[in-house]
Parts: C-alpha cells; structure tokens; sequence
C-alpha cells in the first residue's frame, strides 16, 4: 500500500472514530445545514447580548460558562488570559449601567463562529460619567454540546468630535 494510501486510510479511520465518540457522549455536531446556520446565528447574538447583561450586573460566573477554559481577550492595554479577562469585566472602579450591541454579524464555519459588531457601555467612572463603544470581534467554537467563546478582541472607537 503507498505512503498516500495509509495516510487516507488512517484520516478516514480517525474521522470514523470521532464521529462515533460524538456520538457515544451525547454530543450534538456542530451546525452545517443552512437552517442549523440560522439558529447557531441567532444562538450567538443572544450569547453575545447575554454577555452585554453580564457586564452590567459583574456576573463572573455566566462568564465562565461562556468562555472556553483557554479563552484569551486582548483589547488596547494588552492580552489577558481567562482569569484576568473576566476580571476585566466584572470589577474595577468604573460601574457599567447600559450595554447594549449594535451592527452584530455572525458569521459560522464548520464547528466555528466568529461574531463582529459595536458595543455600548454607559456607567460612571471616578472620573464622572462616560459613554464608550467598542468594536469587537469573538470567535466561537462548538465545544462540548454548545459554543463557547475561545478568543476575544475588542478596541474603543474613539469619540468623534464635531467639526472634524
């Protein structure tokens, strides 16, 4: 048998054993039909709005449950990795009030999403009461019967001034 002929034979044995090891556990497979996709879209925009809600009220652990335990956030202070994301967005001084997405797409791959869109924060800070919106963009993986957000960035729009 050629070189090529056992590597096929052994991804095909591979793919074969994945599939049933799916199977055993319960594990549903991640979308592919074109009606998968639409719910998997709009399962990701409530993930996403859910996340917005998070925020305001510091809930780290419906945090937790959405990211994957190798999650990595990066935004313009630097990288942070699951521990130190989530503390990022539930503690510190400023308090979130409003959150709400806007402009959100999700667009879905076999096992993967990646959800791009605008989110507005509005809270106070000691420094006095603020408004940011942010552009981000997560990407989702199916993993272990649901999506879970594996990467996350994010960058403050800067304000726009008049007369610019």
């Amino acid at each position: 048998m050629s070189h090529y002929l056992r590597a096929l034979r052994g991804a095909v044995l591979c793919v074969t054993a994945l599939c049933s090891a799916t199977r055993a556990s319960g594990q549903r497979a991640a979308p592919a039909a074109q009606g998968d996709e639409r719910a998997a879209q709009r399962t990701l925009v409530q993930l996403e709005n859910d996340w917005a809600q998070a925020v305001v009220h510091r809930d780290a652990r419906v945090l937790r449950r959405m990211v994957a335990p190798g999650w990595v956030y990066s935004d313009e202070s630097g990288v942070m990795d699951r521990d130190a994301g989530i503390r990022a967005f539930t503690t510190g001084t400023d308090t979130v009030r409003e959150a709400s997405n806007s402009g959100m797409r999700a667009m879905i791959y076999p096992g993967a999403a990646v959800v791009i869109g605008v989110l507005r924060m509005k809270g106070r800070s000691p420094a006095g009461p603020f408004t940011h919106r942010y552009r981000y963009t997560d990407t989702w993986a199916f993993l272990d019967g649901r999506w879970q957000c594996i990467a996350s960035q994010d960058y403050l729009i800067p304000e726009s001034r008049p007369g610019r």
